[in-house]
């Protein structure tokens, strides 16, 4: 069967293609590209941090669903659950799925998400801003500084201002990422594993398994099992 899978995010639209159960292709755009494609009849499922851009992919993919938190099989033991973003909560769902119920569970977009899986409950975890965001804040608010894209950088000093200034976004996000890391499994006394995911997912893939295309794994998996979608 075919089937598309979608990710509104804040700042793109992701979309796979599937073919049988395979990846057919895979397209990250703007929002304002997406307003540019074509419309297509085809069957799938969305999920939506967006919701002022969901009657515009409605028109582009008339046939597809959006995604509910009520569809979503997770135990979830979180203080504030209307307020949870339902990326979080499905990206939880995936990584239970696909790597099991003790996960370390990293997203690198526009935000940049650490969340805790302890025994298949989702916890919560930390919010900070992604390192793209960062960047342009610093060129925003600094005269001197351009706005660099990120990148990968093995540095141990930067000696260009581009090197400085996207080494230090990294580096300072590292050292966030590996004290709450550090500091959940001494507390919790668990191997977790440490998944990576997101649009700026690579530059962190040190740190665990870089997954690409979780999100889109978990939502094919719930299309896949008729969960009254």
């Amino acid at each position: 069967m075919n089937l598309i899978t979608i990710d509104v995010g804040n700042s793109t639209v992701d979309l796979v293609f599937w073919e049988d159960n395979r990846r057919k292709w895979f397209k990250k755009l703007s929002h304002e590209e997406f307003e540019r494609l074509e419309p297509m009849n085809i069957y799938g499922i969305a999920v939506s941090v967006k919701p002022s851009f969901n009657e515009t992919l409605l028109k582009k993919f008339p046939k597809v669903k959006f995604l509910k938190k009520e569809h979503i099989p997770l135990e979830i033991a979180y203080k504030t659950f209307n307020t949870l973003g339902i990326d979080r909560a499905l990206l939880a769902y995936s990584a239970v799925e696909f790597y099991g119920k003790d996960v370390i569970l990293i997203s690198a977009g526009t935000a940049l998400v650490i969340d805790l899986i302890l025994r298949g409950i989702f916890y919560g975890g930390f919010i900070t801003l992604g390192v793209s965001k960062k960047l342009k804040a610093l060129s925003e608010m600094t005269e001197g500084i351009p706005e660099f894209l990120p990148k990968k950088l093995n540095l141990s000093i930067g000696r260009s201002t581009e090197e400085c200034v996207v080494g230090g976004v990294i580096k300072e996000s590292e050292v966030f990422l590996k004290g709450v890391i550090d500091n959940w499994k001494k507390k919790y006394k668990r191997d977790f594993k440490v998944i990576i995911t997101g649009g700026e997912g690579e530059l962190f893939e040190g740190l665990g398994i870089y997954d690409k295309f979780l999100i889109h794994k978990g939502l094919k998996r719930l299309l896949n099992a008729n969960t009254g979608i």
